[in-house]
């Protein structure tokens, strides 16, 4: 009998089994239609997943659908935002409902590792506001049916969720959530146990972080009234780091719109130490050994409806009595800790939210500093009245709070004050608005780990009125660098309180040593092909929010390879531009002069457009320093001199701060004062080509020629080379690629010609001469054209005489040798005239002298 009853069991259990195996086999065509037909027809967004699992054994007696990466995109407005990025959504679905092909019934919802961006435009409109009406669902009654809520558990495993309310200015990122609540959802009335925990929690509203990265555990249960959409808050405890809060209340939902509340929450244990681990500053170091004394208070109240047009009335509380914080191992503290604020906002208008600090106090080891905060009218006008006074030993907070790989001193001694309404300010009424006051600095420094170089400033003072700020007798240096300035802030107040405002400034600065490539932060080393290389310098973004006037002048600047000195001009920083105005400086044995400017109004593709004044500057040390230079006058490299230059030159930049060379406008005028040029290797070819090695070193003295740069090529108008009895006339272009496209007209001695050029000429006079019966011979002096091609290193050279070949060269030699002969008949025939007429003239004169005497004769 127990045989048999075994064997019943056994076939049972195996017919289960198979059951289990088949069973969702049978259905998962079935059900991935279904789903994928309610999706479509109830949403307006791009939906789709990977596949679908379905199991019964892990489920039973449900069913489990698995869903894997499954993910929501939105559309029109949201095409770029993916709502939901699901790793796997798992359903349990009642087996007997899918059975019965009826309606199913989800009993369970697991998200494993949900990444959720819920986000909200400016004028109000949602992307998780995807659900089609009724009016565009043509088939409404089939995906309302498909699926009901069931609903007695649901989870979230290892969740990111971000709330990005750009309408509100609200922020909030959940990172590492995990989420569970229990509750049966089809009742109308019902608790829901809920148990959360968070590993980063930021809340931000208006850019304020209220919350930075804290760690969250709550056990919530919730009262539920599903008809009524209200949910109340019983006996509860959320843990915020080490601070624990409760809250007591509800929230309904009696629209689409509106949330209504009724909250009260206050800080279950009133410690000290609890509260500051909300600061994470504080709370990342040894904060469990950190001492903190004092009664800590915070309570508030929510009461009223958001929406898209109001926010609940509010009142929050927050006082600190007798506080006392100290670290371990260090001898000082910070003592006597005194605040009260309040937080209140009796009608839920954002303007009429009022901030009061009335008073402040603490004491940095002995050394107090007081202070007090109102702000009303935030929204419309806001009006400040606030105050800070306190002399402080900067090192002193060493031996208070834990500065590991950092040394700070100096004294700071500040005394301001402030009150005033903002429409003062914007109708330049400064007179109304009242600031006053000053802050010294004196032997601060600054060094560690976290800043690239160490920081001092020996002396700086800092005066405030209404309408500037006034800096006095700086005196700093950063690394190697040293600074001395003075000067005003003109606006700083509009700066504050108005948005897109720039803060305006006039400012005189000068300074021994300015290391840019210092200040610009150490070069990484990257590795490529297996060997390090220096990184290149990154570009320079100019702040979009100053309107800087600076008149500087440094004896010695160093950037890059470049070294600069005296220095000296006026800078203007505006709309993310640096303009140069009347700069001087000598570098690479030359002066340099530009006017011109620097923008980074699109930081990918900052442009610069300067006019340069180059005088005297050594051409080996110029070539050496500008990439341009080697690249699109490589002769410079051969040549050795000095030269000046008027350049106009405008170019787009890379990320490495280098110029685009595609992108170069230049065009100037270049005067070659002396040099001389050796070794370059179209010369080299041009001497071989003519048998002569007078070409393959020349030397020049006061070359003058313009020169255009645009699309990647130089382009050199026509100058002319003189020496030894040579004429050279050069013209042409070369390019990035180092391909020449030059003409060289030549007027050389023929004794310069090599052998052969001369016999190919004699043969072909001597020829000509047969032909025309002259006897004439070529003339000491001859053209020849050259045509250079190829490329710098392997140039190509072709050699023509006169306008075309050697034929017609050697006939313009015999047609001038016919012109001089016959100018020479021409002479000789004159001459001869001219003979002819002198002794007919003489004729006459006697025949008249003659005929005179007979008439006076007969006369007397």
């Amino acid at each position: 009998m127990l045989k048999k009853v075994s064997i019943v069991i056994l076939s049972l259990f195996i017919i289960f089994f198979a059951a289990a195996i088949a069973i969702p086999l049978f259905f998962k065509k079935e059900i991935d239609a279904k789903i994928k037909s309610a999706i479509n027809k109830s949403v307006n967004a791009k939906v789709d997943f990977k596949d679908l699992d379905l199991s019964l054994i892990s489920s039973f007696p449900n069913l489990g659908i698995k869903i894997n990466n499954l993910t929501i995109v939105g559309i029109d407005s949201f095409a770029k935002d993916t709502l939901a990025n699901v790793k796997q959504l798992q359903l349990n679905v009642n087996l007997l409902s899918v059975i019965k092909g009826e309606t199913y019934q989800i009993k369970s919802v697991n998200l494993n590792e949900p990444n959720i961006f819920a986000h909200v435009l400016k004028s109000g409109k949602s992307n998780w506001d995807i659900m089609k009406s009724d009016s565009t669902s043509t088939s409404g009654d089939t995906a309302k049916t498909a699926f009901k809520i069931a609903l007695q558990k649901y989870t979230i495993e290892k969740g990111k969720i971000i709330y990005d309310d750009a309408s509100l200015g609200f922020f909030m990122n959940l990172e590492n959530l995990n989420h569970t609540g229990k509750g049966d959802f089809t009742q109308d009335l019902f608790t829901l146990q809920t148990q959360s925990d968070i590993e980063k929690l930021t809340v931000k509203y208006g850019g304020i972080p209220y919350l930075n990265k804290v760690k969250l555990d709550a056990e919530l249960p919730i009262d539920i009234d599903l008809k009524h959409m209200k949910f109340a808050f019983a006996e509860n405890k959320i843990k915020l780091n080490e601070l624990v809060l409760s809250a007591i209340g509800y929230l309904a939902m009696p629209n689409d719109q509106d949330i209504v509340m009724d909250l009260k929450f206050d800080a279950k244990q009133s410690e000290l130490k609890n509260f500051l681990s909300l600061i994470p500053a504080i709370y990342a170091a040894n904060f469990k050994d950190m001492e903190a004394r004092g009664k800590f208070a915070m309570n508030g109240v929510a009461k009223g409806t958001y929406n898209d047009k109001s926010l609940p009335a509010f009142n929050v509380n927050l006082s600190i009595e007798n506080g006392k914080v100290k670290y371990p191992f260090l001898p000082s503290a910070i003592n006597n800790i005194q605040v009260k604020s309040q937080i209140t906002n009796p009608d839920g208008v954002i303007d009429h939210t009022v901030v009061n600090v009335p008073a402040f106090h603490l004491e940095f080891g002995q050394v107090p500093v007081d202070g007090r905060l109102l702000l009303k009218n935030p929204t419309t006008d806001p009006y400040v009245d606030m105050a800070l006074k306190g002399k402080l030993d900067l090192k002193q907070l060493t031996a208070i709070f834990p500065m590991k790989d950092m040394t700070l001193s100096g004294i700071l001694d500040a005394d301001v004050q402030a009150a005033g309404r903002k429409s003062s300010i914007d109708k330049g009424q400064y007179e109304a608005f009242k600031a006053s006051g000053q802050i010294l600095a004196n032997n601060f420094n600054y060094a560690g780990k976290n800043v690239p170089m160490p920081v001092s400033v020996s002396t700086a003072k800092m005066v405030f009125s209404p309408k500037n700020i006034t800096l006095s007798n700086l005196s700093a240096k950063v690394g190697k660098s040293d600074f001395a300035a003075n000067g005003s802030v003109n606006n700083y107040l509009s700066y504050f309180f108005k948005k897109n405002q720039a803060l305006q400034g006039n400012f005189n600065m000068s300074s021994n040593l300015i290391d840019v490539n210092e200040l610009m932060g150490p070069k990484s080393t990257t590795e490529e092909s297996g060997k390090k290389t220096d990184s290149k310098l990154s570009v320079f973004e100019v702040p979009g929010n100053i309107d800087f006037n600076l008149a500087a002048k440094a004896g010695r600047v160093l950037y890059d390879t470049y070294d600069i000195t005296n220095a000296h001009g006026t800078l203007l920083v505006k709309n993310k531009t640096v303009t140069f105005k009347d700069m001087a400086m000598n570098m690479l044995d030359g002066t340099v002069k530009m006017n011109g400017s620097y923008a980074t109004v699109d930081p990918k593709k900052p442009k610069v457009d300067v006019d340069f004044g180059i005088e005297k500057m050594d051409i080996q040390k110029a070539f050496s320093a500008f990439n341009t230079v080697k690249l699109l006058a490589p002769v410079a490299k051969y040549t050795k001199g000095i030269f000046s230059t008027n350049l106009k030159f405008n170019s787009d930049l890379d990320e490495h701060m280098m110029p685009v060379y595609s992108s170069i406008n230049a065009e100037g005028l270049t005067n070659i004062i002396q040099a001389v040029v050796d070794g370059f290797e179209p010369l080299n070819k041009l001497a071989s080509s003519l048998s002569s090695d007078k070409f393959k070193k020349l030397e020049l003295n006061n070359l003058i020629t313009k020169f255009k740069i645009n699309d990647g090529r130089l382009n050199v108008a026509p100058f002319d080379i003189k020496k030894d009895g040579i004429v050279m006339n050069v013209q042409g272009s070369n390019g990035l690629d180092q391909t020449m496209d030059y003409d060289l007209g030549l007027n050389l001695p023929r004794a310069m010609l090599g052998v052969k050029a001369n016999e190919t000429a004699n043969a072909m006079i001597a020829k000509l001469n047969g032909k025309v019966g002259t006897n004439v011979s070529m003339s000491e002096t001859i053209k020849v054209n050259a045509v250079l091609g190829g490329t710098f290193l392997k140039p190509t050279i072709n050699l023509k005489y006169g306008a075309g070949d050697t034929k017609t060269a050697v006939k313009d030699v015999v047609n001038n040798a016919i012109a001089d002969k016959r100018a020479e008949l021409e002479t000789k025939a004159q001459a001869k005239i001219d003979t002819v007429k002198a002794k007919a003239t003489e004729k006459v004169k006697d025949a008249i002298a003659d005929k005179l005497n007979s008439l006076f004769k007969k006369k007397n």
